[in-house]
């Protein structure tokens, strides 16, 4: 990679955005990084791969907008990577509707914002790439609004293939599955119905979006590509169907 090319990766204090981020960095790219709250962790990730940190609520949507312009007049970006995302475990009967609207901003509102205004600056040859969930695909107990925003995100990195198409612009989505990035997974057996036997490592999602960014992916557009260890393909009944035969 040039180190002339810029990316900016939301959400890239912790997590999947943090695993991303460094490796963008490590292959030579000039990465800028926003964060809400982690500024601790913001300041090491600056610090060990010199990354430009940014602090946004992508929850504020007049501020997401101003953060988005202003970024397209500081930078030549040549990617995006929305990966900031909100997840609210709450039951149906507890959930509330300011959850919901958070959740649909951030998760949703946000990564179009970001792709409206930089998309089309982006030089031909560029990519944005969406961070889903596999949770998409399923309905939800707990965690609604994650699900419903994670779905309308697949459509929407749909949509935005087919307008930037023209522009030479790709979009795409990573979906993982169950990933131990320290939200909500150590308490889950996710790994028991996994077919590789573990849950993801945000490394190994981050390996997915720089090869989505990289020209070998260059005839690659409008598709969703699932990193689950093999998760989606398996139906619990006949898992334990198969375990009773033993």
């Amino acid at each position: 990679m040039a180190g002339e090319q810029t990316v900016l990766v939301t959400g890239g204090a912790c997590g999947i955005g943090r695993a991303t981020a460094e490796r963008l960095a490590e292959n030579g790219w000039h990465v800028i990084a926003t964060y809400l709250t982690g500024l601790d962790e913001a300041e090491e990730l600056a610090r060990t791969h010199n990354v430009d940190i940014r602090q946004i609520d992508l929850a504020d949507r007049i501020g997401t907008v101003h953060f988005a312009q202003h970024i397209c007049d500081e930078f030549p970006l040549t990617a995006l990577v929305n990966n900031a995302g909100v997840l609210e475990k709450e039951p149906f009967d507890a959930m509330t509707l300011d959850a919901w609207d958070r959740t649909m901003a951030v998760n949703v509102t946000a990564p179009l914002i970001l792709a409206q205004a930089i998309g089309p600056r982006l030089s031909s040859g560029g990519s944005i790439v969406n961070i889903a969930s596999t949770d998409a695909y399923v309905g939800s107990f707990r965690g609604i609004a994650y699900s419903a925003s994670k779905a309308a995100l697949l459509s929407v990195t749909r949509s935005l293939a087919n307008v930037l198409g023209p522009r030479g612009i790709r979009v795409n989505a990573v979906t993982p599955g169950w990933v131990d990035s320290g939200i909500l997974t150590d308490s889950y057996e996710a790994a028991t119905l996994t077919p590789l036997g573990r849950n993801g490592s945000p490394e190994d999602i981050a390996k997915v979006v720089a090869f989505l960014l990289s020209a070998e992916a260059a005839f690659i557009t409008g598709t969703s590509v699932v990193v689950d260890g093999g998760y989606t393909g398996v139906d619990y009944f006949m898992r334990k169907e198969d375990q009773a035969s033993g």
